[in-house]
């Protein structure tokens, strides 16, 4: 009976060790290691609420993104594009009221040429039949400093109705592709003409692209926002969005330069026949289109860029938002975009992007705090409950306390080395601009890190980084500031991390 016992200990342990080993393989957003710490290593589409006809581009280790936001031109500049959402907003350029561009500036794009920078936009006076495209430039090394001039028009002789203004640098050759049609009306065609400077278009322009298969028509007959693709072999590819942007199949299509052929030769171009990037219901990506295209901070990765709706219906009530997602090449040397990556799903971040190893809070506790609201529950322990949701508030406590009185201390259980902290807002008013974040070992001798700003974003886990990586058991938050007039700050959740390798 012993050796039965013991056999039958042995087989339960077996099992105990497969069950485990089975839980730990489950896919799981908050990936933990063999030291208990939840791995930040993925981020979830849509990365940003909004975002219509995104741009992208990644210069001198910083992206910087821009979209359509019709009265202005508007850059963020991130490292890290799956963190998209906290980048601050600059205003590039805000047009002179009463003129040809002053209204409806649309798809904004942002290129490096010739050592400085340039925007290139559509507008129009507020009548849709006269939209042209222009472009502002700016000789600083950083686009969301310095001063952008607008350098005028961009049009070919005929001066027609033009969007979504692209440029293509080919064999010494700089060239400019948008969309265009009369007046705005069906068909818009992918036109395509070259340039003698950034701001100057220098030839006739020829048409590559015309809208001829049914799933460029849903809608009316588009052909529109070309953005250039170059393979790792080098051919030039343009891929458009195609058919109405109000409707659910909005899609890309591809262009395929001829090897060695002539970007102004309408026959050197090839059409796929089919779209190569569609809608896809159980993803929420209905209208995907007019998309860019970057790099992962190694380089190693190709990116996709492109807005989509959530819900079904179109119009432009159901908000456009912006996604990324990393695509392949065929043998071919055509690009494979798949299909969009389900909303909601963690997905690897793009390769290069730091990963942090954050301390599971379980054992922690709140040591003090200046006010909690007790009346709603919004406890100063629910800032380290591992739940977004909850919030701690101070409004409807006994002695609510303003800035800058407003604190709470975080007691880690034991001394823990630090290379950061984690904090995430609450939903709605009252967020956080400014904080001060203290670090003590007895909870009585305090050291400031400094002043840290929090972007103004609901539920979003925002990483502070420190200068030097620091040894301690308790880190007090001070709010300093607030977004609105609302004195009693509140905040969601609270965490440590360390750098990952």
């Amino acid at each position: 009976m012993k050796k039965i016992t013991i056999n039958l200990c042995y087989l339960c342990l077996l099992l105990l060790y497969a069950c485990e080993k089975n839980v730990k393989m489950q896919p799981n957003p908050e990936t933990m290691d063999m030291m208990g710490f939840i791995i930040d290593s993925t981020f979830t589409n849509p990365i940003i609420p909004r975002g219509a006809d995104p741009w992208v581009t990644h210069k001198h280790g910083f992206y910087y993104f821009t979209y359509t936001q019709g009265g202005k031109l508007v850059l963020y500049k991130t490292k890290n594009m799956s963190e998209l959402a906290l980048a601050s907003a600059h205003d590039a350029w805000i047009p002179e009221q009463g003129m040809p561009y002053s209204k409806n500036l649309w798809a904004p794009e942002l290129h490096y040429l010739d050592n400085k920078w340039y925007m290139y936009f559509a507008a129009d006076n507020g009548q849709n039949a006269n939209h042209r495209m222009y472009v502002v430039e700016n000789a600083a090394a950083d686009p969301t400093t310095g001063e952008w001039v607008l350098k005028g028009k961009v049009a070919d002789p005929s001066n027609e109705w033009a969007i979504d203004g692209t440029v293509l640098e080919y064999k010494g050759q700089r060239y400019m592709l948008w969309s265009g049609g009369n007046a705005g009306a069906a068909p818009q065609r992918i036109y395509i003409a070259k340039m003698s400077n950034p701001w100057t278009i220098s030839s006739e322009k020829v048409a590559i692209s015309s809208p001829i298969h049914p799933w460029e028509m849903n809608g009316s007959a588009i052909n529109e926002g070309p953005q250039v693709l170059i393979s790792p072999s080098g051919r030039v590819h343009v891929v458009y969005s195609a058919s109405g942007y109000w409707v659910d199949t909005y899609c890309l299509g591809l262009l395929s330069l001829n090897i060695d052929g002539d970007p102004m030769n309408p026959d050197d171009w090839v059409k796929t026949p089919q779209p190569v990037f569609s809608m896809n219901a159980e993803s929420g990506a209905y209208g995907p289109g007019h998309n860019g295209f970057f790099k992962s901070p190694d380089d190693s990765e190709d990116w996709i860029i492109y807005h989509a709706r959530s819900l079904p219906g179109g119009g432009d009530g159901n908000g456009r938002n912006a996604r990324i997602q990393q695509f392949t090449w065929n043998a071919d040397g055509t690009p494979n975009f798949g299909i969009p990556v389900k909303i909601g799903v963690p997905i690897a971040k793009p390769s290069g992007e730091p990963i942090r190893k954050v301390y599971r809070t379980d054992n922690w506790s709140i040591a003090s705090f200046s006010s909690e609201e007790t009346v709603n529950n919004r406890l100063a322990s629910k800032l380290i409950d591992n739940d977004v949701n909850s919030y701690w508030i101070t409004r409807y406590s006994s002695n609510p306390t303003n800035y800058p009185d407003h604190w709470i201390t975080v007691d880690m259980g034991e001394s823990l080395t630090v290379d950061g902290f984690m904090l995430a807002q609450k939903s709605g008013d009252r967020k956080v601009k400014e904080i001060e974040i203290l670090i003590s070992d007895d909870n009585s001798s305090w050291e400031s890190l400094g002043t840290f700003e929090l972007a103004n974003v609901n539920l979003v886990k925002q990483y502070l980084n420190i200068d030097v990586r620091r040894t301690c058991r308790y880190f007090k938050l001070v709010p300093l500031a607030g977004y609105d007039s609302q004195q009693q700050p509140g905040l969601a959740e609270a965490g440590a991390y360390i750098k990952g390798e």
